[in-house]
């Protein structure tokens, strides 16, 4: 699900829109556990994969259409595992998923419509976990025909092997789809900022994670410069979701900001 501002909504959104998942999956009989949490690896690109292939059931939230969640999305459909998707009434459902019955649920968060909502997700999984029991759950790819899908195999081939192929992979992807997504914001109208030129960096746009705006967090990262000071030049971006994304990119150097707030989630 998104963390980090996205869309139109901030990072405390998303935190109440995790609560209510969080409480559905307990009326369900379920621990909730983020999928980019793990005591297995440092790598959080690992964490991911692994979660993704290992836990029996899925919550996955498209509302906004993130790119990181549609394509974690994609890995465990292929992984022909059970994934329930839910999305806000404000996000229209894109055609390769529209045939997944989603559960929607009201981006205001009424009250009485978030309650009947954790009711219903709460009914699906545990109906779904039946299913799964009884050997009755028919994975989304069998619905196209039969699929030889190549599953890993953690007794021939190392863990750490299998996490970069699959990282390589995924950066592949997402390079694809934050062009995609810089495509859409560049539509809307924006202001520009410009860098000054004893710094040496490019013309940035206000909004969309572009390459050049990446390789800016980048230098600047790597430079020690403070979470907030690299918002302040991207602009359009929050101090988390620079951390966010910094996380993700699996930038080690940290900047050297006294205290700087514990940051320990992933924006998808």
């Amino acid at each position: 699900m998104p963390i980090s501002a996205w869309g139109d909504f901030d990072a405390q959104h998303w935190g109440e829109v995790r609560d209510v998942l969080e409480r559905a999956i307990h009326k369900a009989g379920f621990e909730p556990q983020p999928v980019w949490e793990s005591v297995d690896t440092d790598i959080i690109q690992g964490r991911i994969v692994r979660n993704l292939y290992e836990n029996p059931m899925l919550i996955c939230d498209i509302s906004g259409l993130n790119p990181n969640v549609m394509f974690e999305l994609g890995m465990r459909l292929t992984f022909r595992k059970p994934v329930v998707i839910v999305a806000d009434n404000t996000t229209r459902l894109p055609f390769d998923t529209n045939v997944i019955d989603t559960l929607i649920y009201p981006a205001d968060q009424h009250f009485s419509k978030i309650e009947r909502f954790i009711e219903d997700l709460a009914e699906r999984l545990t109906r779904i976990n039946q299913s799964v029991s009884r050997g009755q759950f028919k994975p989304y790819l069998d619905t196209f025909g039969a699929f030889t899908v190549v599953e890993p195999q953690p007794d021939r081939v190392e863990f750490d092997q299998y996490v970069i192929q699959k990282l390589t992979q995924i950066g592949d992807v997402l390079r694809v789809l934050e062009r995609e997504a810089a495509d859409r914001h560049a539509a809307k109208p924006s202001l520009d900022y410009i860098v000054p030129a004893s710094e040496n960096y490019l013309l940035l746009g206000q909004s969309g994670w572009t390459p050049e705006r990446l390789e800016v967090l980048i230098r600047l990262w790597e430079e020690g410069r403070s979470a907030s000071e690299i918002a302040d030049v991207l602009g359009g971006v929050s101090r988390n979701a620079v951390i966010g994304k910094a996380h993700r990119l699996g930038l080690r150097t940290k900047p050297p900001v006294a205290q700087e707030r514990a940051f320990d989630i992933d924006q998808s």
